[in-house]
């Protein structure tokens, strides 16, 4: 156990603490937006998300021990500097949110000071990462307390170097199959279907989780935006809805839920598929990723054709609407 010898009292006291900071930090980050932004958002709203998640995720990872993997346990002080660390990734998260559907674009200055702190703090920390950039799991007897997975001896050596490593290769799996995705969709249906808002920020993404919790989110994300774009059509009749929402629900998702997305099944039997295995493989991890692109792609399509997101680059027109109709209005006198 990570967090054994904790109390009841003692998580709650940490999971409040938790909360308090997300207050903080809610409230920085409406400061932030309000310099990014024309219109301030409203502070207090800010303040109880990110109160919410940080207070939930303490919980999480200390009470059901979230992120528990066997065979990547950091030292006791990195285990809650990794509920500090991505602790941070929802506070960029929650900003990049709130940019996204308001104003349908996220800034340079989220995702890339979120790729320089991702890629940083894993360096300098190096035992933050929620899996090693490489551990082959199929040699092991598939009895997860008792076998020994495979991990090259330098990632044991040099703590350090593995953290600019895996950091590294997240930034580059997030957002190199974020643009590839974009190129893909763009062909498929004439138009772009993702903005490079939505690239660099799955590029911050992997910053913080590595380039296997990527291939998650980049799974689960598309479902996110089928369903709540769907919703959104329903509910609002909005003439699209913008998808960087939906990367980021997908990796708190991923986020709350990794121990039990990377140990699926844990049935502890031997010679039994279990979803880890493909990561060792070079030829399964291909054909995973093939499918996940394909995947992605068929969804957006499905997606375009419900109306649900927008396909285009969203751009805004110098003019404003109204200077647009007295143009319009000024040119049909003329003829």
């Amino acid at each position: 156990m990570q967090f054994n010898g904790l109390g009841h009292l003692e998580m709650m006291l940490l999971a409040g603490i938790g909360g308090l900071v997300g207050l903080f930090a809610g409230h920085v980050v409406a400061r932030w937006m309000s310099r990014l932004e024309s219109d301030r958002p409203p502070a207090w709203a800010l303040e109880s998300i990110t109160a919410l998640l940080l207070a939930g995720f303490t919980l999480a990872m200390i009470g059901v021990e979230c992120q528990r993997i066997p065979f990547v346990q950091p030292d006791l002080p990195w285990r809650y500097g990794r509920i500090v660390f991505h602790g941070l990734l929802l506070c960029l998260l929650v900003a990049a949110t709130w940019t996204d559907l308001r104003h349908t674009e996220i800034p340079d200055e989220i995702t890339v000071l979120g790729m320089i702190a991702g890629v940083g703090l894993a360096t300098l920390s190096g035992d933050l990462q929620m899996i090693h950039l490489w551990m082959d799991w199929n040699p092991v007897a598939e009895h997860l307390h008792g076998g020994n997975v495979v991990i090259p001896e330098w990632i044991r050596e040099h703590h350090h170097w593995h953290g600019l490593a895996w950091s590294t290769a997240g930034l580059a799996c997030g957002g190199g199959l974020t643009w590839l995705v974009r190129v893909v969709s763009g062909a498929l249906l004439g138009r772009e279907s993702l903005g490079m808002g939505d690239v660099t920020l799955m590029a911050m993404i992997g910053a913080f989780v590595g380039w296997q919790p990527v291939l998650f989110i980049f799974m689960l994300a598309p479902f996110c935006g089928l369903l709540f774009g769907l919703l959104a059509r329903a509910l609002t009749n909005r003439p699209f809805v913008p998808y960087g929402p939906f990367l980021a629900a997908a990796a708190m998702v991923v986020l709350f839920a990794w121990r039990w997305i990377w140990l699926f099944p844990d049935t502890g039997r031997p010679g039994r598929f279990a979803v880890r295995n493909l990561f060792g493989d070079a030829i399964s991890l291909a054909i995973l990723g093939g499918a996940a692109l394909g995947g992605f792609c068929l969804l957006l399509l499905l997606v375009r054709l419900y109306g649900a997101i927008p396909v285009g680059v969203r751009t805004e027109s110098a003019d404003p609407p109204g200077d647009r109709d007295r143009v319009e209005h000024v040119e049909d006198n003329q003829a």
